[in-house]
C-alpha cells in the first residue's frame, strides 16, 4: 500500500523512503523492548565515594568482571525516567558514564545504573556525596583518600580518578600539587611531578600531611576544576630481626652433618622441628646443636633438644 499525503497525492519518493526507515526503526525498538528482561536483579555498592562540589565529576557503573554486559542506563533515586543524554544538561549520561557539569551539594543521593539485555537485567544502587570545602581549607576531610609510604625509601602519591578526563590524545590534564593547602615546590630533587604522580625522594616522617592535586578540564568550551586530596601516612622501616646467639660466646660450635631435631619455643609454645642433611643410608641421626646452645629470635627462643 502506498503512502498518500493529506492533499491526496503521494509524497516525493525520498520522503516515502525516510518514512519507511522511521517505521522500521520504531518496529525494531518495540521488538527489543518486548524482548528485554522484565525483572532486574539489584545490588548496592557499600562504598560511598565523596567528591568536591562545584567541580566537574564523572561516575561509572561499578560492574564486576563476571557480570554480564548490556546497555547501561542511569536513573536518579527510584525514578522510572532515565537521566538525560543531552550533553548540555548539567547532569547527563554520556556513553556509559554519569557526568555532573558541575556537581552541586544537592546532587548528593542515590543513583542507579541498570545493565540490560534480552535475557538479563541488573540494577546497581550507588550512593554519591558532594561536599563543600571546609572553612579556610582547600578540601573537605570527608573527601580524603589515604595513601601510605615507607620511610627511608623513594615513593610516590597518585592523584586518583583522573582517567575520565584524558583528552583526544589520551593525555591527562596538567596537575598542580599542594601540601596542607600551600603550593608545593617541584624542584625535581625532593619532589617531582610526573603526569598524575608526585615522586618523593627519601621519604621521612616530615612528609606526612594532606596533599591536594588540582587540575582543570575543558568541557563544551568551558573550564571546570578538579580537586583530589590525599592524606599521606608514613610507615617505619621494617627491619628484619637478626638471631642473637647467647651461647657459645664466640658464636662458633662444632657440628656433624646428619638429620637433627630441635625444640623451637615461640610465645611459650613448643614447636618440634626436624631438619635433615642425609649423607648416606646408614648415617645415624645426630644432634644439630650441643645441649648448651640457646638462640633468641624476636619474642621466641629455641634450644637443642
Amino acid at each position: 500500500m502506498g503512502l498518500i499525503s493529506s492533499m491526496g497525492s503521494p509524497p516525493p519518493p525520498e520522503v516515502q523512503e525516510n518514512m519507511k526507515v522511521l517505521l522500521r526503526l520504531c518496529f525494531i525498538a518495540v521488538l527489543i523492548s518486548s524482548l528485554e528482561a522484565d525483572t532486574c536483579e539489584e545490588r548496592e555498592e557499600k562504598v560511598v565515594l565523596v567528591s568536591s562540589a562545584y567541580e566537574i565529576d564523572v561516575r561509572s557503573c561499578l560492574l564486576n568482571p563476571n557480570e554480564k554486559k548490556g546497555t547501561i542506563i542511569w536513573y536518579k533515586n527510584d525514578s522510572k525516567t532515565p537521566i538525560s543524554m543531552e550533553v548540555d544538561s548539567r547532569i547527563h549520561q554520556h556513553k556509559d558514564k554519569l557526568w555532573f557539569v558541575p556537581a552541586k551539594v544537592e546532587d548528593s543521593g542515590h543513583y542507579y545504573c541498570a545493565v540490560r539485555n534480552s535475557t538479563y537485567c541488573l540494577k546497581i544502587k550507588i550512593a554519591i556525596k558532594f561536599v563543600q570545602h571546609e572553612p579556610n581549607l582547600c578540601y573537605n576531610a570527608e573527601a580524603i583518600f589515604t595513601q601510605k609510604l615507607p620511610i627511608a625509601r623513594d615513593g610516590q602519591l597518585v592523584c586518583p580518578y583522573l582517567d575520565f578526563f584524558r583528552d583526544e590524545k589520551h593525555e591527562l590534564p596538567k596537575i598542580q600539587w599542594h601540601k596542607d593547602c600551600k603550593p608545593l615546590l617541584l624542584d625535581n630533587v625532593n619532589f617531582t611531578g610526573l603526569t598524575n604522580r608526585l615522586i618523593m625522594t627519601n621519604v621521612t616522617a616530615a612528609h606526612k600531611g594532606n596533599y591536594t592535586c588540582q587540575a582543570s578540564y575543558t568541557y563544551l568550551g568551558k573550564q571546570y576544576r578538579i580537586t583530589r586530596v590525599i592524606e599521606l601516612l608514613t610507615l617505619e622501616e621494617d627491619k628484619p630481626v637478626k638471631p642473637i646467639i647467647v651461647s657459645p660466646t664466640n658464636e662458633t660450635i662444632e657440628a656433624s652433618l646428619g638429620p637433627c631435631f630441635f625444640r623451637l619455643v615461640v610465645n611459650k609454645t613448643d614447636v618440634s622441628v626436624h631438619t635433615g642433611f642425609p649423607v648416606g643410608p646408614e648415617a645415624p641421626a645426630r644432634d644439630c646443636f650441643p645441649p648448651d646452645l640457646w638462640l633468641s629470635v624476636g619474642d621466641g627462643s629455641f634450644s637443642e633438644n
